[in-house]
């Protein structure tokens, strides 16, 4: 993968991956779409957008296929058919040669952007709302027409993103599991199970995974 290039503010990261032998890739919930180039060694570029993940997912790689892709901001609102049919016009296998049509059709929500941030801040959905000063209903209204996923949905994904980041240190897993909100470490151990299929335990040891929750997403 390759470091972030000079990028729209609306786009958290500028990623590549190639794949050497085929194989299965986990690839773990961040609350962002991307936008995706993936190419197979004798056939020609495929565009595609991916879903906001509710879970680990399993990605299949041939031998040779290389992707790219932009990640954005949990809170953009794209035009998913115009930027599909301006990417399919490129002469490039990379998302960013876009350059500034990438901003003509993805567009930051703030109200949505400001609804995420109060719900990563917060303990709970109900401190969430008062924060922004709405009633549980009209959030989730707000959440479900822009994202399709709930408050709860948001916050819990939030919470199991900053704790797993916490693995990176050398902190005990029930201190991790305590300063996250989780009532103990079976708790915390069910979310993880939940969202990124692996327990802390397990997700601490395997390097890759580990990096891949480092990387900017929600929360």
């Amino acid at each position: 993968m390759a470091p972030p290039c000079s990028l729209p503010t609306i786009v958290l990261r500028h990623w590549h991956f190639s794949v050497e032998h085929a194989s299965t890739t986990v690839v773990l919930p961040d609350g962002c779409r991307d936008l995706i180039v993936a190419r197979a060694t004798d056939g020609a570029p495929r565009w595609f957008i991916s879903p906001l993940a509710d879970s680990a997912l399993q990605v299949a790689g041939a031998a040779g296929e290389r992707f790219a892709g932009l990640r954005f901001h949990p809170a953009v609102r794209l035009d998913e058919a115009a930027l599909l049919t301006a990417a399919s016009r490129l002469d490039a296998d990379d998302p960013l040669a876009l350059g500034n049509r990438i901003e003509e059709h993805a567009r930051l929500d703030t109200r949505v952007a400001e609804a995420l941030q109060a719900l990563a801040s917060g303990p709970r959905v109900t401190a969430a709302c008062r924060a922004l000063g709405v009633s549980e209903r009209s959030l989730e209204r707000l959440l479900q027409a822009a994202t399709a996923r709930s408050p709860r949905y948001w916050q819990g994904l939030a919470r199991a993103r900053r704790a797993a980041a916490a693995l990176a240190g050398g902190q005990a897993l029930a201190e991790i599991a305590a300063d996250h909100g989780y009532a103990d470490q079976a708790h915390m151990n069910r979310a993880f199970r939940r969202w990124f299929a692996t327990t802390p335990a397990r997700l601490r040891a395997d390097p890759v995974l580990l990096a891949m929750a480092l990387e900017p997403g929600y929360a």
